[in-house]
């Protein structure tokens, strides 16, 4: 079977990510990288052996002739860029979010179907290896209807690596209704659809609580009613140290994961007296802490990815279902829910 030939657009730092980890895929080859600036295409090329660069990714579509091509430009570029893969044959895998409107999504999906090509959106946190887990224990019937999931992502906006801390230098999520915290929507939208579904109601709260002015706002929390339970979600550039907090509330079981590392602690309903519960869950809490520390350092020793190993894995899965025929790992219908909800959550009105 010949190789599926890849192609990325834009060469900016989540596409070192997008790189490293097709140079590991079987069957795949990067065949070409573009970016409006030249020298840094060139240099992409370089860094990671791929044979062709450009400039104009019209012409590397022209030459190349990809299978895929991964869209990891700023947001408000992707439709055209998208369109003009998708008409080229393309599949493609887009960074979030997928576009900045609702409106826009429906007219990139309404091309995908027409073209019977794949639109992926990477949703990679819904693939991190604790949140596999809790969805496996989901399917077996072992945790139990969910009612409930709480997700809550503290990431400082001006800590000293952080890409929104410079004034000089206006990040494109600047351009977002949002600002930089609906650049992180998407993720808090595609976990709530993962564990309660598509929604039927939101209300927001938007605050700027700090003093940097160039910041439109810099927290945010939100309650959802879904189809299959409520959820909560949340942002804060101020609550510390950085973390992705994912709670899930079931019939049966609660589980609680910290996506900065591979931890997952889970609390059972166990045959035991039921004043005993809580030391046999607290002993299994404190073993699962202990062996995701250890886990997580050894990672990093190895260079491999922590909070964005879930790009990874939905990135095998994509290329996976390429090779076999099979469905894409994210549907048509979730990209649609996760972009619904994302656009309701910075409707001003919807605020109190």
């Amino acid at each position: 079977m010949p190789a599926i030939k890849a192609a990325l657009i834009g060469t900016g730092r989540i596409a070192q990510e997008h790189l490293a980890c097709v140079q590991q895929l079987p069957g795949v080859e990067m065949s070409g990288v573009c970016d409006r600036y030249g020298a840094v295409a060139e240099m992409t090329a370089e860094r990671f052996g791929v044979g062709a660069w450009f400039s104009d990714h019209r012409r590397m579509l022209e030459v190349l002739k990809p299978d895929v091509v991964h869209v990891t430009t700023p947001p408000t570029s992707h439709v055209p860029l998208v369109l003009d893969a998708l008409d080229a044959g393309c599949h493609v895998f887009v960074e979030k979010p997928i576009t900045t409107s609702y409106g826009d999504f429906l007219l990139l999906k309404t091309r995908a179907e027409e073209r019977r090509r794949f639109l992926i959106e990477d949703h990679n946190f819904t693939f991190n290896e604790p949140i596999r887990r809790i969805l496996g224990l989901m399917n077996s019937g072992e945790f139990g209807e969910v009612q409930h999931v709480d997700v809550f992502y503290c990431a400082s906006l001006l800590g000293a690596w952080s890409p929104f801390a410079d004034r000089n230098a206006t990040h494109p999520a600047f351009a977002l209704k949002g600002g930089p915290i609906a650049d992180i929507l998407p993720h808090l939208a595609s976990l709530t659809y993962v564990f309660v579904g598509p929604h039927i109601s939101v209300r927001t709260l938007w605050r700027r609580t700090g003093a940097a002015e160039h910041l439109p706002k810099d927290e945010f929390r939100a309650l959802v009613e879904a189809e299959r339970g409520t959820a909560t979600l949340g942002f804060s550039s101020h609550a510390q140290p950085n973390s992705i907090w994912v709670r899930v509330y079931g019939k049966k079981m609660q589980a609680e994961a910290n996506l900065m590392e591979p931890r997952l602690n889970i609390d059972r309903l166990r045959p035991c007296n039921p004043g005993l519960l809580p030391l046999r869950n607290g002993i299994q809490e404190s073993w699962d802490v202990g062996k995701g520390a250890v886990r997580g350092f050894w990672r990093r020793l190895a260079g491999r990815p922590l909070s964005n190993e879930g790009m990874w894995e939905l990135l095998r899965r994509t290329y996976a279902a390429l090779q076999t025929g099979a469905e894409p790992p994210v549907s048509m219908s979730q990209l649609d829910a996760v972009s619904r909800l994302v656009a309701d959550l910075t409707k001003e009105e919807l605020q109190f």
